[in-house]
C-alpha cells in the first residue's frame, strides 16, 4: 500500500470515528437529560440492596471492634482474639455459613505496663501505657530505673558521636522518628528514648503514631503538644529526672481467619473473594484502619444473605467468599494453602479504610484498579457503581437553571448528607489486594480506600472519625459490584462488556492527552524518545483493555458474547489507530519546527531481540505460591545475577504477570511502562526473564 492510500485510509477512518462520536453525543443530548445515570443491575435490585445497606449497623460494628486502643487480655493469647470472636458471633447471628481457619502462628510484642513519671524537680506522670497504649512504643523491653533526661534535637549521628559521654545512662528526648534515633541512642549507651514525633502535628497536636523500636531499651511517645513543653523545659536548662517502669513480653498468636460464604448455584463456577484486614499486627488497633473495612464486608454478607433468603433477589450463580484476615501475614498463608481454589477465583475486592468522614477530612473514596497483568472487568464494574453514587449524590442544576437535590439519595439517617467525593486510580498495593495481584497468584484485585486519612496509624483513629453515610455508600458499592459479577448471565456479560468499551474509550483518550503533551513538551534532542514512549504507552493501554475484555469469557461463552468481545476489541484497535495517526501528525509538525527528520520507529536491535522472546510460566511458577520466586532466584549463582541486573524495572510482578505465552518482551515492556511514570529499561526486562528462566519459572 503506498503512502497516499495509507494516509487517505487513516483520514477516512478518523472521519468515520468522529461522525460516530458526534452522532452518539447528539443522540444522548436528544434522548437523555443531562443528569442521566444508570446501573448495571435493574433498578428493583438496586433499591433492594440500598434498603438492606445499613451505615448505622456498620458503624456500630466499628464501635464494638475498636472503641479505643486497649491492652490485650490474657485470654486472647490462649484462645481467640476478641475481634475474631466478635466477627464469628455476628456471622452466627446472621445465619451465614461461617468457619474459623488457623493458617499458622506468629509472635507479637505485648505491653503489660509502661509508666514514665517525673520525680524531679516536679512530681508528674508523663506517660502511662494503661491510659494510652500508644505511649509505650512497640518493642520496648522491660526496665525499672531512674534517669535524667537530655535533649538531643533531631538525634543526628554526629550528635551522639560528639556527646557520647553525656548520653550514657540518660534518657534522650527527641522530636524525630524514634526507631532510627533510638538505635543510635542505645548504641551510645543511653537507657531509653522519649520522642514526640508525629507525621501531622499541625493537623492534630495530640495524636500519637503507632510505631516500633528494636535493639533493646525502651521508648515512649508523647503527643506533640506535651512533648514541646518537655523540650522547652530542657532547652531552658532544667534538670529533669524521671522514674521508668516497663513490663513487656513476647506472645505467640494464631493467625486467625474468620470467613463465610454465600454459596452460588454452581459451586464450580469460581468465586468472588472479598477481603478486609481484621488485624494489622496485634498492637495497633484502628476504627477506620481497618475495622471499617471489616464492618462493611460483614454487612455486605448480612445484606445479601437476607435478600437471598427472603427471595427479594435471586441466589447468584457464583459463590461469594468473605475473609477477615491478618493483613499480609494471614492473607499470604491462606492463599498459599488454598492455591488451586484461589486461582479459579474470578477476582478480589479488598476494603481497607473505607469509613472516613470525607468532607471533614478533605478525603476521597478511592478505587485502585488492578494492574495490566490482571486486567479485568471487575475494574469497570466497581467504577460504574462509584460513578453512579458520585453523580447521583451531588446537588446539580437543571436545564432551566433550577437547583435539584440528590438524584438518588444515599444517606444514612445519622450520617452526613454531604456529596460523595470519589476518585478512580491506578494499581496500588500496600494492602491485601497486592497478594492476589501478585504474578504468582494472578487474580485481579482492586482496593477501596478513603484517602487521605489524617488519623490512620495513630491513637486518634477512633470511631468518631467514621461516617455512617460513607459506610452505607461503601456497603452499597461493594454489595452491588459483587452481586453483579456473581449473578452475571449472558445478558449481563454483554452489559458489562459495553461498560468496558466505554471505559476503554475514556482511558485511551486520557492516555492520548498525555501522549500529546509528551510530544509537545519534547525538545529537539528528546523528541525521538518522547514520541516512542508516547506511542508505546498508547499501545500498552490498548493491549490491557483488550485483555480485560477477554476475561468476559469467565461469565459467558455464548457465541453472541464471544462475537461481541471480538467486535469490542476491534473498536479498541480503531480508537488506537486513530490516536496514533493524530499523534504522528503532531510529531511530524514538531520535527518540522525543529528542522529535523520525523522520528523513525524502526525497531533497534534490542527491540528486535525482545520481540522474538515470548515467555510462558512453567508449572513450577504456577504452583509455587505467593513469594515463591524469591526462593528460586536466591538459589542462583551470584555471578549469573550480577550479569543479569533487573533493578531498573518499576514493578517486576507486573512484568512477570504479563507473560502469558502470547506476548513478547517488547509488548510486556509497553504494558509495564504505560502504568508508571518511570520507564523500565528493556534490557532489564530481558535480564529479568532470563533470571526467571534460569530459575525454572519461565520457558521460551
Amino acid at each position: 500500500m503506498n503512502k497516499y492510500v495509507c494516509k487517505k485510509s487513516c483520514i477516512y477512518r478518523f472521519t468515520i470515528f468522529l461522525i460516530l462520536c458526534f452522532s452518539f453525543i447528539l443522540s444522548l443530548h436528544a434522548q437523555y437529560p443531562a443528569n442521566y445515570q444508570y446501573t448495571l443491575l435493574p433498578e428493583k435490585v438496586i433499591d433492594e440492596i440500598l434498603n438492606a445497606s445499613s451505615g448505622e449497623l456498620a458503624w456500630r460494628h466499628i464501635v464494638e471492634l475498636a472503641p479505643y486502643t486497649r491492652p490485650r487480655y490474657d485470654a486472647e493469647f490462649t484462645g481467640n482474639l476478641r475481634e475474631t470472636d466478635y466477627i464469628l458471633g455476628k456471622l452466627k447471628e446472621y445465619g451465614l455459613d461461617y468457619s474459623l481457619e488457623i493458617v499458622g502462628k506468629t509472635r507479637t510484642w505485648r505491653g503489660l505496663k509502661g509508666v514514665l513519671q517525673e520525680i524531679s524537680p516536679g512530681n508528674e506522670k508523663l506517660a502511662d501505657f494503661e491510659e494510652v497504649p500508644e505511649m509505650l512504643v512497640e518493642g520496648s523491653q522491660p526496665a525499672e530505673l531512674e534517669a535524667q533526661l537530655i535533649w538531643v534535637g533531631d538525634g543526628s549521628q554526629e550528635f551522639f558521636v560528639r556527646n557520647s559521654d553525656a548520653i550514657k545512662g540518660k534518657i534522650i528526648v527527641t522530636s524525630s522518628y524514634p526507631a532510627m534515633v533510638h538505635a543510635r541512642a542505645i548504641g551510645a549507651g543511653a537507657a531509653g528514648t522519649i520522642s514526640f514525633y508525629s507525621p501531622r502535628p499541625m493537623i492534630d497536636p495530640i495524636q500519637i503514631p503507632n510505631l516500633s523500636v528494636s535493639g533493646g531499651g525502651f521508648a515512649f511517645l508523647l503527643p506533640p503538644r506535651e512533648g514541646i513543653i518537655l523540650r522547652d523545659r530542657l532547652m531552658r536548662g532544667e534538670k529533669i529526672t524521671v522514674r521508668v517502669k516497663v513490663e513487656s513480653k513476647s506472645e505467640q498468636v494464631d493467625l486467625q481467619v474468620p470467613q463465610c460464604i454465600i454459596a452460588g448455584r454452581d459451586t464450580s463456577a469460581g468465586e468472588i473473594i472479598l477481603t478486609a484486614h481484621l488485624f494489622e499486627g496485634y498492637v495497633k488497633m484502628g476504627a477506620n484502619d481497618n475495622m471499617s473495612g471489616s464492618a462493611v464486608i460483614l454487612e455486605v454478607a448480612h445484606a445479601l444473605n437476607e435478600l437471598i433468603k427472603s427471595g427479594k433477589i435471586n441466589r447468584p450463580e457464583r459463590t461469594i467468599r468473605f475473609l477477615w484476615v491478618p493483613e499480609f501475614s494471614g492473607t499470604i498463608p491462606w492463599v498459599n494453602l488454598h492455591l488451586q481454589k484461589v486461582k479459579k477465583a474470578l477476582c478480589n475486592i479488598n476494603l481497607d479504610m473505607v469509613g472516613l468522614n470525607l468532607r471533614a477530612n478533605r478525603s476521597f473514596f478511592c478505587l485502585h484498579r488492578s494492574g495490566f497483568s490482571t486486567a479485568h472487568y471487575v475494574n469497570d464494574v466497581v467504577e460504574s457503581y462509584m460513578r453512579f453514587v458520585g453523580e447521583t449524590n451531588v446537588e446539580g442544576i437543571t436545564d432551566e437553571l433550577g437547583r435539584r437535590g440528590f438524584a438518588k439519595r444515599i444517606v444514612a439517617p445519622t450520617g452526613t448528607d454531604d456529596p460523595f467525593y470519589y476518585r478512580i486510580l491506578s494499581l496500588h498495593g500496600s494492602s491485601d489486594n497486592a497478594v492476589f495481584n501478585d504474578w504468582s497468584i494472578n487474580v485481579p484485585g482492586v482496593k477501596l480506600i478513603t484517602w487521605p486519612d489524617n488519623y490512620y496509624h495513630t491513637s486518634e483513629d477512633n470511631p468518631d472519625k467514621c461516617d455512617p453515610t460513607q459506610l452505607k455508600r461503601a456497603l452499597f458499592i461493594t454489595a452491588a459490584s459483587v452481586y453483579t459479577i456473581a449473578s452475571a448471565d449472558d445478558k449481563m456479560a454483554n452489559r458489562i462488556l459495553s461498560e468496558m468499551l466505554a471505559g476503554a474509550s475514556v482511558r485511551l483518550g486520557i492516555q492520548m492527552a498525555k501522549a500529546a503533551d509528551m510530544v509537545h513538551k519534547a525538545d529537539v534532542s528528546g523528541l525521538q524518545n518522547a514520541y516512542k514512549r508516547a506511542v508505546y504507552n498508547l499501545e500498552g493501554v490498548a493491549m490491557a483493555e483488550k485483555a480485560a475484555m477477554d476475561k468476559i469469557t469467565q461469565l459467558s461463552v455464548n457465541p453472541a458474547v464471544l462475537k461481541a468481545i471480538s467486535t469490542s476489541q476491534q473498536s479498541v484497535d480503531v480508537i488506537l489507530q486513530t490516536h496514533l495517526a493524530a499523534l504522528r501528525e503532531m510529531m511530524t509538525t514538531k520535527a518540522q519546527e525543529y528542522g529535523i527528520k520525523a522520528v523513525d520507529m524502526t525497531p533497534g536491535e534490542t527491540e528486535k531481540r525482545a520481540a522474538k522472546i515470548v515467555p510462558v510460566p512453567t508449572e513450577k511458577a504456577l504452583t509455587m505460591g505467593y513469594g515463591g520466586e524469591r526462593k528460586y532466584i536466591s538459589a542462583l549463582s551470584s555471578d549469573f545475577l550480577a550479569t543479569h541486573s533487573y533493578y531498573g524495572i518499576v514493578n517486576t510482578s507486573e512484568a512477570a504477570g504479563l507473560a502469558d505465552g502470547k506476548r513478547n518482551l517488547l509488548q510486556i515492556k509497553k504494558m509495564v511502562d504505560a502504568q508508571f511514570e518511570e520507564e523500565s529499561p528493556l534490557q532489564d526486562i530481558i535480564n529479568y526473564f532470563a533470571v526467571l528462566k534460569e530459575a525454572g519459572l519461565m520457558k521460551y
